[in-house]
């Protein structure tokens, strides 16, 4: 880019050489550009903006979640990346965890066992998130994630650690 030109006259000009195909991505990643830097929903977290998670609802140990499949996040096979629905059910994971927890504490995950069962290549995913047994440190959780077909197209099973930061800065003296 040189000072005569701007980003978006090159944008212009780089345009004019995709294909269909490459322009249908390059508006899935407009819209996510659109939805992270001017999101009028619920927020996520930066890579669930990113990737278009909304929150829907959350509350006594569950979690519901929905992301909208963009062709950006689809493989070279045109199926939606697999990671893509592992952060969807991390994300819900964490939110119902978090929503029972004290000020100052937080939750990371310890592990999630995801099995795919279905191909996604276009539609909603919905995740709904449950709690099934709360420890001291440990919560046990699964998720079921299913299409607007009602399809069920992946389950998880995972573990998240609490962390009380503001209790061990304490303890230490911090």
């Amino acid at each position: 880019m040189t000072e005569e030109t701007s980003a978006i006259d090159e944008l212009r000009v780089g345009i004019e050489d995709l294909s269909e195909q490459q322009a249908g991505v390059l508006l899935g990643w407009m819209g996510g550009l659109r939805r992270r830097f001017g999101v009028k929903e619920a927020s996520a977290g930066p890579l669930g903006d990113l990737l278009s998670i909304v929150p829907e609802a959350s509350g006594q140990g569950r979690a519901r979640m929905r992301l909208t499949v963009d062709p950006a996040l689809r493989n070279p096979g045109g199926v939606l990346h697999g990671g893509v629905v592992y952060t969807l059910v991390d994300y819900s994971m964490a939110r119902a965890v978090l929503h029972g927890l004290p000020e100052g504490e937080h939750c990371t995950t310890i592990e999630i066992k995801i099995s795919y069962l279905e191909a996604v290549r276009e539609g909603t995913l919905i995740v709904e998130t449950e709690i099934v047994r709360q420890g001291r440190n440990i919560v046990f959780l699964t998720s079921d994630v299913t299409d607007d077909k009602d399809r069920l197209v992946a389950t998880a099973t995972g573990s998240m650690f609490i962390l009380r930061l503001d209790r061990q800065r304490r303890e230490e003296g911090e």
